[in-house]
Parts: structure tokens; sequence; C-alpha cells
């Protein structure tokens, strides 16, 4: 295998490595953080923390992969996870999880661009890098699905509570580990980049630079659809996330059934994108975004009582799952559809900012319902709010001027190959699916 392809091997394959990993440690952390003694609340905080900096540096990082190289910013990346692990790993205070988490929003911002950048990257046929981009969102959903239930095993094998989630972060810690040292004997024909430049990326001038300049792009109704409609959607997969292992927890539920359900969203999503062609032939792309939403809020009304019963639980994730699965591609076609291919790495760029808006709003706010009414009532709650703005949404759409046709989407959707072109900043539309 020459160095180019193996460069691209570590795109398509780390991404399953990266997603196995993160999986694997996720679920159980909201336990840990119980364990050493934080309230729902102060998880909740703690857990929004993840996507505190990436608020500030999703612009820039595009234009940093450029800068640098993706193999280059893979392996910075992948330095920022191992520190983030071994800190989560041995740490006895909240303080310190805290800051393990910044830590831990940071690289995945970094590791899941440079991932797909690496994937597609240098890569001149079209139909070629379409279907490495393909091969990594399907090694993606498959470290979803496998993580969990490795976590699942490893905390359900060595015993007692505290020790049994740290179990899960250093087996991550340790593949990771494995995996930089590997990634380090390899370098990218051509990667040689413009170091200096790196540093004006991040004055505070530059900075705001880089996200004025993507706001014009708010005034196409796709670009604004688009983003108010994975707002949404993925603040319910935040709340899901972070949430459901707490509460199936406090019903009883092992760590192992507890991932195993968890691992359902990742199966669920791979389904997802199969069934996405056939939907879009008896349905507008508008109308599939917004179904899928109102239905994954309403899983969460449901949840309570569904988790009476793991059959109950296990469907109803399923259902969450595909509905929240296809979000990241009906909202790239959508927002895709209305703007030149010249601001299309603006547009996701954009589109990630709302991801890790979402994903830091979520958490504080269903946490501080949970201290308040305890974790039935605020999945009550939380739910109903989320379906009535969901349907509220649906209304104001049917009541303004229709989208450009999506026959020419619906076409790509046959083929699962019709991203974006990855321009300075599309490589991060992969970091905001989650």
């Amino acid at each position: 295998m020459n160095m180019e392809k193996a460069v691209r091997a570590v795109g398509i394959y780390g991404g399953g490595i990266f997603f196995g990993v993160m999986s694997v440690a996720q679920p159980f952390f909201t336990l840990y953080a119980e364990a050493l003694g934080a309230s729902t609340a102060l998880i909740g905080f703690i857990v929004t923390l993840r996507g505190l900096v990436p608020m500030f540096i999703a612009m820039p990082i595009g234009q940093m992969i450029d800068t640098l190289g993706p193999m280059k910013m893979t392996k910075i990346g992948c330095l920022l996870l191992i520190l983030s692990l071994a800190m989560t790993s041995f740490s006895t205070t909240l303080p310190i999880l805290a800051i393990s988490q910044v830590l831990l929003g940071t690289s995945m911002i970094i590791m899941a661009s440079s991932l797909q950048v690496l994937a597609s990257d240098g890569e001149q046929d079209k139909e070629r890098r379409n279907k490495n981009i393909n091969r990594f969102s399907m090694w993606n959903s498959a470290g979803n699905m496998v993580g969990p239930l490795i976590g699942g095993l490893v905390v359900t094998q060595t015993g007692s509570s505290l020790w049994s989630y740290r179990s899960a972060f250093l087996a991550s810690l340790i593949v990771c580990a494995v995996c930089y040292v590997l990634i380090l004997l390899i370098r990218a024909p051509g990667d040689a980049r413009q170091l200096g430049k790196t540093r004006d990326l991040f004055q505070p001038k530059e900075m705001l630079n880089s996200y004025v300049s993507g706001l014009h792009l708010t005034r196409h109704r796709g670009v604004q659809f688009g983003l108010v409609g994975t707002f949404l959607i993925m603040f319910i997969q935040a709340l899901y996330a972070s949430f459901i292992p707490l509460y199936l927890n406090s019903h009883g539920y092992t760590a192992m059934v507890i991932s195993s359900v968890i691992s359902l969203m990742g199966l669920s999503g791979f389904v997802s994108r199969f069934m996405l062609g056939r939907l879009m032939k008896l349905a507008a792309l508008e109308t599939i975004l917004l179904i899928a939403g109102c239905i994954a809020s309403a899983c969460l009304l449901f949840i309570p009582m569904a988790s009476l019963h793991l059959l109950g639980i296990a469907m109803l994730t399923f259902l969450l799952g595909s509905s929240i699965g296809m979000n990241l591609p009906v909202t790239i076609m959508i927002m895709v559809e209305e703007t030149k291919e010249t601001e299309r790495g603006k547009v996701m760029g954009l589109r990630l900012l709302t991801n890790r808006l979402s994903q830091m709003t979520a958490p504080a706010m269903f946490g501080l319902l949970g201290q308040a009414f305890g974790l039935t009532a605020a999945f009550y709650t939380g739910g109903g709010i989320l379906l009535a703005t969901m349907l509220g949404f649906a209304v104001y759409s049917t009541h303004r001027a229709p989208l450009a046709s999506t026959e020419t989407a619906a076409a790509a959707a046959e083929a699962p190959s019709a991203p974006p072109p990855l321009d300075s900043g599309a490589s991060q539309k992969q970091a905001g699916s989650g």
C-alpha cells in the first residue's frame, strides 16, 4: 500500500475507530459523573462544555485543515482525545472532569472534520470520491453500533460501579494511544502547508470575520429551514444521548442493557439512510424533515412509559434513531440546493455551528428541568415543548413560498453520493452529524 492509499485508509477506517472509541466511553460518562457526586443539573452543564470551544472555533478549523493539512490535524485531534480520556479516567474531582469535556469537544470537531477530508482528498474521479465518502459514513455508523456494546461488556465484566466506568474510559484510551502511534508513522504526500498563516486564523478579528462572512447566507429560505430543522433535531438527540443512561440506570437496567439500547441508535441511523431515497419519491425534503422531527419529539414524550419494558424502550430508540438519522443528509440537501458551489463550505460551517449550539443548550436546560422536577417530568415537559415547536415550525413553513424543486436532490439520494464539494470549511460537515 503506497502512502497516498494509507492516508485515505486512515480517513475511511479511522472514522469507524474514532466514533467507536467515542461511543465506548460516552454512554457511561453521565453515570460516572453521578458516581462522583454530580447532581443532574451539574451533569447537564458539564456535558454542555463539550460544545463550548467548538462554538468559537467551528469556522476557523476548516481553514486550519487547509493550512496545516488534514493528516497533521488528525494527529493533533487524536492527541487531544488521548489527553481528554486520560483526565476522565483518572479524575477524582468534578472540575477535572469538566476540563476533560472541553478537550473532548475540541478533539471531536478536529477529528471528525479531518477524517472526512482524508477520506475524500486526492481523488480526482467524482464517483470514486463519493464512494469513499459513503464508505466513511458507513464505518461511522458501524463504530456507533459496536462501540456501546463493547463498552457495556467492559463495564459489566469489571464489577464495581466507579471503577467499572473508568475501565471503559481506559479501554478507549488504550485503543486511541495505539492508533496515535500508528498514524505517527504515516506522512501525507505533499502535506507541507502554510504554517505561518495558522496563527492568524485564531486572531479575534479573523475569527469574527470567518463567522460574519457566512451570516449573509441565511437570506436563503433553504438555509434558514435547514438550520432551524437541524437545531431542533440535534437538540432531541443531545437530550437522549446525555440523559437516557441516567434514566435507564434509575429504572434498574444493567450497563450491558443500557449500552445495547444506545447501540440501536447507530443501527437505526444506518438503516434510515437506505430508506431515504425511497421516501424522497413520496414526499418533498421539507416534509420528510418535519415529519422526522415530529416523530423524534413524540418519542421523548413516550420514553417514561416505554422504559417500563425493555422491548418498549428498544423499539422507541430504533424509531427515534431512524428519525434523527434523516437529519444529516436531508438538511444538507436542502441547504445546498439554494446556495452556490463556492458558498457551500460556509454553509456547512453554519450547520456545524448550529449543531454545537443545540448540543450546548440541550443538556443544560434539560439538566435544570431534571433537577427541579425529576427526569420523568423532564422528558414529558421537554418532549411536549419540542413537539409543539416542530408543529409550529411546520405550520410556519407551509405559509411561506416552497423551496426549489427537489428532483435533483432525489436523484442524488438514489446514488448516496452527492455531498457538497469540500472547500475551505466544508470538511466540517460530518462533525456536525452526531
